[in-house]
């Protein structure tokens, strides 16, 4: 039984360090909130209460791309209009949703003909804190 709670505790405490080890209890390259959704990061910039830049960045948070690429981004059922531009998504929501509110906006991507999975993030945008896995413990 000991073996058993050590090995789960093991486990909880490398995922943990693994999916920060990802960046998203940090900013990423443009000032943005970073998630993982496979083999490349992705990173949204507030621009407006209604309009964010969508970076898709490699696995080492550089060389922005939108070869090949697309961004599909969705908040309380309807759908932004995203536009590329020189380097990046701009992607606009109706005036009146306000991303600065309690919700989450979901996001479909492809890098250079790689498709990511779907990625959420939570609203309003902030870094994910590191939880400290010995706290409750006495």
């Amino acid at each position: 039984m000991k073996k058993t709670i050590t090995q789960i505790f093991l486990l909880l405490t490398i995922n943990t360090s693994v999916v920060f080890a990802h960046g998203e209890d940090k900013l990423g390259p443009n000032g943005g909130f970073v998630r993982m959704p496979g083999a490349f990061h992705t990173e949204i910039v507030p621009t407006s209460s209604n309009e964010l830049k969508v970076f898709l960045l490699d696995m080492e948070w550089k060389n922005p791309s939108v070869l090949n690429s697309s961004v599909e981004l969705t908040f309380s059922e309807t759908k932004a209009k995203c536009e590329v531009k020189e380097n990046y998504y701009l992607c606009e929501f109706p005036k009146t949703m306000d991303l600065t509110k309690k919700g989450k906006i979901k996001l479909l991507s492809q890098r250079e003909k790689l498709k990511g999975n779907s990625v959420i993030y939570e609203l309003p945008l902030s870094l994910k804190k590191e939880t400290d896995p010995h706290s409750g413990h006495h």
